[in-house]
């Protein structure tokens, strides 16, 4: 029978308005909704793309699902094995395609800001830090973007040693490091202070330049190069 000939039910509404709108005109849950196709017993599938989106309040919507995983989903009430693996999917799609966006190769990077753009999404969520690496050519253009370590502090985490060796190996020109705070405030620890002088320094000598050392927070960040704490290559 067709829709539109029939009373639509809670669980056809936001298909028939895609068909009819496009999916530009559906709400996050409406999205969600037509990918999820049914409900559970009890609920309607608007209810449950709802929960889905209301999962923590840190996280903003369907960004969220890119944090997510299937047995955060069964947490649920009524979202089986089922529905759970399609929701980490996609997460993993959303995820996969973001990644690819910003990872676009030649990239330049020309300021700070740009640079918390790149990494706000994947770090600002993060319960433990990790530290990267961005290695530029003389163009400013990116060479590789490194996964230094995660998990532990940024001072006790790695070496300037080693950041030098990779930059040495790749001829990078430059570099950038980048990492996050937990706690969702960006200001810049004792250590972390310590940690950036000591590249600095070591990258005067060596003759490849720190141009900056971005902390990522909660949509928040802050910049050693915008405070005049890096004079930069």
């Amino acid at each position: 029978m067709n829709l539109k000939t029939k009373k639509l039910t809670q669980d056809e509404m936001p298909y028939e308005k895609c068909i009819k709108n496009g999916p530009e005109a559906l709400s996050d849950a409406e999205l969600l909704a037509v990918l999820l196709r049914t409900g559970t017993q009890g609920s309607s599938v608007l209810e449950v793309s709802q929960k889905v989106l209301d999962m923590n309040p840190l996280y903003d919507g369907l960004v969220g699902m890119m944090h997510f995983g299937a047995e955060e989903y069964m947490k649920i009430n009524g979202i089986g094995k089922v529905k759970a693996i399609q929701l980490s999917v996609i997460g993993e799609i959303a995820r996969r395609i973001w990644n690819r966006k910003k990872r676009i190769r030649h990239m330049r990077f020309t300021d700070s800001k740009q640079v918390a753009d790149y990494y706000m999404e994947d770090l600002r969520y993060l319960d433990h830090e990790v530290v990267r690496v961005l290695y530029l050519d003389h163009q400013m253009q990116l060479i590789k973007d490194e996964l230094l370590s995660a998990g532990t502090s940024c001072n006790s985490a790695i070496s300037g040693r080693e950041i030098f060796i990779s930059a040495l190996k790749l001829s990078a020109s430059c570099l950038i490091v980048v990492h996050n705070h937990p706690s969702g405030n960006p200001e810049p620890s004792g250590d972390d202070i310590r940690f950036t002088k000591e590249l600095c320094e070591a990258g005067k000598v060596i003759g490849i330049g720190l141009i900056d050392h971005v902390v990522i927070g909660d949509n928040v960040y802050f910049s050693f190069s915008e405070q005049g704490l890096i004079s930069g290559k």
